[in-house]
């Protein structure tokens, strides 16, 4: 063995990284087959039956780039008649081909190779048979927490093997329980494609036969709540090389903020950012919390489903007496006002597609630099992303910004509102969307000494003061608070809110996340002779 190829720091071959990797007691993370949240419904039940179960890996299928991939549920799905007696239900699928492989133990020693690559071992199974005429089957568990492992646990080990492979491997009889000659292993998984069907959308149901032999007359998706995100390739050799020591430095467990943050990222693919922070920090305090926020790739959210999954994933590793609790980010959307100038010499474009290529430079930037928890809008960076549109003829951009939140009040019932932009806004830059209030199409505005009103615009531009002292604006802070707030009604899906900021940066905090959409930008270009 090559001298550098001894140390994990200094190793280059992948074989060498894992097996280095393993003296410090980390796995390499395994492929990833991608996830989407489908609602499923299913017709002609009997009358009389209230449940159904629709049995572990049942395949959909979808189509991407012409290739047909297969989907299944991971667990069985138990469905129950609604009130309007329908059988419908929001479910989990995940891409990958279900495989299974057996071994028969002998008395020499047996290495329990699963013979396939791309292999996703967070949902494989493994089950041991007494022998060929002892049918008894024990199902075994991935040891996560050696304190709780005794000599007849039924648990098993799992380590990357050669040529990207996983090793199965069980207890010796002091640490798990051990295998006897005849029992039979048994192991279920998945062969997945990793990040080939992320973002897929579409999903037909390929084979669906229900438990205890329920006929149905047909099965649809109605819905796809999420489109399919998470897949990932299997761990590279530089992630392992900054994991496996850190992995080492807390035995994998959740002590401090950043060690959520670590686990959650690196076994969750589907995961884009996370932030974690003591329950104390949030407003109003959650003592004895730790409040953890997450933003998956191509969504806003991720789905109740999903929520429930991290928690009980990160639960067992935590301190006994710190409940995690999971939440959705608080987006801050950057409205940008764009003064575009190019020099007609240099370019034969028209204005509209200039203004195209400011776009797609705005989304580049919001991409790259936004869009993460922590990440601060720098305006000299923005502007000079702008400025680089490739073909060197953007002379200059003039820009300004708004911070705007997106609210969905009740129009049933009064509320109270409270939106904090945690940065100082400039007096009287407060507006929102349109709203009917007292059968006036109305807005919200500070009136620059902390009070917010609800006004009316009349025909001649004058404004008037609908309600006085509707709510209150901190210019210091950013938090805006309507305490009885009841819109008849508004448009779109959702009212708006936007301030200025006092400063050209933004920063958000917490579980703040900042965007720009280039569909909110107002773009005006001039071209000038040079």
């Amino acid at each position: 063995m090559v001298a550098n190829e001894m140390f994990l720091d200094t190793a280059q071959q992948r074989d060498s990284v894992v097996s280095r990797a393993r003296e410090l007691g980390y796995t390499p993370v395994s492929s990833l087959g991608a996830s989407s949240e489908v609602k499923l419904k299913i017709n002609g039940i009997a009358s009389g039956i209230s449940q159904v179960t629709v049995p572990k890996n049942s395949k959909f299928t979808t189509t991407v780039d012409d290739i047909t991939y297969t989907f299944v549920t991971t667990q069985a799905e138990k469905i129950d008649i609604s009130s309007t007696g329908l059988f419908e239900k929001n479910i989990m699928i995940r891409e990958g081909e279900p495989l299974s492989f057996s071994w028969t133990v002998a008395s020499n020693p047996t290495r329990y190779i699963i013979p396939n690559p791309n292999v996703d071992t967070s949902s494989s199974t493994v089950a041991v048979q007494e022998s060929s005429s002892d049918t008894t089957v024990t199902e075994f568990k991935l040891a996560s927490n050696i304190d709780q492992v005794f000599s007849t646990s039924p648990i098993y080990f799992i380590e990357e093997a050669a040529d990207r492979k996983y090793e199965i491997i069980f207890g010796s009889g002091s640490l798990g329980k051990s295998l006897s000659a005849g029992n039979i292993v048994k192991v279920e998984y998945l062969v997945n494609n990793a990040e080939a069907t992320n973002g897929a959308n579409t999903f037909s149901i390929d084979s669906l036969s229900l438990d205890s032999g329920v006929s149905y007359s047909s099965a649809v998706i109605t819905s796809v709540v999420s489109k399919a995100t998470g897949g990932r390739e299997q761990e590279t050799i530089e992630s392992i090389k900054f994991s496996a020591p850190r992995n080492y430095q807390t035995q994998n467990r959740a002590v401090v903020a950043e060690d959520y943050e670590r686990i959650l990222l690196s076994e969750n693919s589907d995961l884009q950012s996370v932030i974690a922070y003591g329950g104390e920090d949030e407003d109003p305090p959650q003592n004895g919390k730790v409040i953890i926020a997450t933003k998956p790739f191509g969504e806003s959210f991720i789905t109740s489903n999903r929520k429930t999954e991290i928690k009980d994933s990160i639960k067992g590793r935590t301190p006994l007496a710190i409940d995690p609790v999971i939440v959705d980010p608080e987006y801050i959307y950057l409205i940008p006002t764009i003064n575009t100038y190019y020099d007609l010499t240099k370019s034969s474009l028209t204005s509209a597609a200039v203004e195209s290529n400011i776009r797609q430079a705005i989304t580049e930037y919001s991409t790259k630099n936004l869009e993460r928890f922590g990440n601060k809008f720098r305006y000299s960076r923005f502007v000079r992303s702008l400025d680089n549109t490739s073909g060197g003829y953007i002379l200059n951009n003039d820009a300004s910004i708004k911070m705007q939140k997106r609210i969905t009040p009740s129009t049933d019932f009064v509320q109270s509102i409270s939106l904090d932009f945690h940065n100082p806004v400039v007096k009287t830059s407060l507006t929102s969307s349109d709203f009917v209030y007292s059968g006036s199409v109305s807005k919200l505005e500070d009136d620059g000494n902390g009070v917010v009103n609800i006004v009316r615009t009349n025909s001649d531009n004058t404004k008037t003061v609908i309600v006085a002292n509707a709510g209150t604006i901190n210019y210091d802070s950013g938090k805006i608070f309507l305490p009885d707030f009841a819109p008849s009604s508004y448009s779109n899906l959702e009212m708006s809110v936007s301030v200025e900021p006092q400063t050209l940066d933004v920063t958000p905090i917490r579980k703040q996340i900042l965007l720009i959409q280039e569909q909110d930008a107002r773009i005006t270009v001039y071209g000038e002779q040079t």
